[in-house]
């Protein structure tokens, strides 16, 4: 009977001491979504005062609106956002009450809420809160040197409670409306390029032609040193402010296309506005214009004959 009362309150001591384990067991799993599935997305971003943004999905391309206005989207920056919530793991727990929701920016009027769906499916609802960078314990070293890690503070919309995740959830998500568009106005792979052909006012374009390795303007040997900045300086040049507003009246004042091998033509038109505001419009993508400056991005892309020929200059 003694050892039979031993061995009974040892079992009832090892399920309580399991049961207290298993409450203190971290689930660390917060996001379960299928990337392939994911139809939209709404996004509600403190960066644009809560406002609702959505992000709709038709093939492998994305648009993403806001109001009335749609635009195409940077599958690049929803990608790495998606990426993000899927290896998102918890790293503690922070606290378990409404109460404590505003110090870790995890309520509605402090966090960012985003919503997943899958068809008319709801994968997921979050609020993505406060974000701590936590510098690298041996601070800067140079070459070699290690980088500082983010702590992001997250609740599930239907739960209480708070975590604490590693990395940079807060500001893949917390964005503006225009930093989720697609921003590309050039991309060349220079070793395919040929030919570059600058259409300008008052006949003064021309044409620089590469043949074998040597480029020329116009039958005039060309600067090659120039030549290479000047394309390599194109190889992938964005801008992100939208000229929404802006419908062309009429052809454009300025316009350089590339031509080269295994590549259609690339187009870069300039329509000159009033002082030295200038709209931009790339065929790379085609429904956006941008508003830059002539002594901004301008005179990266419409160089002067005379510049590209002594290596100097710009029209």
């Amino acid at each position: 009977m003694i050892v039979f009362l031993g061995l009974a309150g040892i079992l009832v001591l090892t399920r309580i001491f399991t049961a207290k384990k298993a409450e203190r067991t971290l689930d660390t799993d917060l996001v379960v979504i299928d990337t392939g599935r994911i139809s939209t997305i709404y996004i509600y971003p403190q960066a644009e005062q809560g406002a609702e943004l959505v992000f709709s999905r038709s093939g492998f391309a994305w648009n993403v609106s806001k109001d009335d206005l749609s635009a195409p989207a940077d599958k690049y920056s929803i990608g790495h956002a998606l990426n993000e919530l899927l290896n998102l793991k918890a790293d503690r727990l922070v606290a378990r009450s409404e109460d404590k929701w505003p110090e870790f920016h995890v309520n509605d009027s402090l966090g960012t809420r985003v919503l997943v769906k899958e068809g008319k499916k709801t994968t997921l609802d979050m609020i993505i809160g406060r974000f701590n960078y936590q510098p690298p314990p041996g601070g800067y070293s140079g070459y070699g040197q290690q980088y500082g890690t983010g702590i992001t503070y997250v609740r599930n919309n239907d739960e209480n409670e708070v975590y604490a995740v590693e990395g940079f959830l807060a500001m893949s998500f917390n964005q503006e409306f225009n930093n989720w568009r697609d921003q590309t106005i050039c991309r060349l792979r220079t070793d395919q390029i040929t030919k570059v052909v600058f259409e300008y006012p008052a006949d003064s374009g021309f044409v620089a032609q590469k043949l074998d390795m040597n480029w020329t303007i116009n039958g005039i040997l060309a600067d090659s040193t120039s030549m290479a900045r000047y394309l390599n300086g194109l190889s992938r040049k964005s801008h992100g402010d939208f000229a929404d507003w802006f419908s062309p009246a009429s052809g454009p004042d300025y316009q350089v296309t590339f031509e080269g091998i295994n590549m259609g033509p690339l187009l870069i038109r300039a329509y000159s506005q009033a002082g030295d505001e200038v709209i931009l419009h790339s065929s790379i993508n085609p429904d956006s214009y941008f508003r830059i400056t002539r002594n901004g991005l301008f005179k990266d892309i419409f160089k002067g004959s005379a510049g590209l020929i002594s290596g100097s200059g710009s029209i």
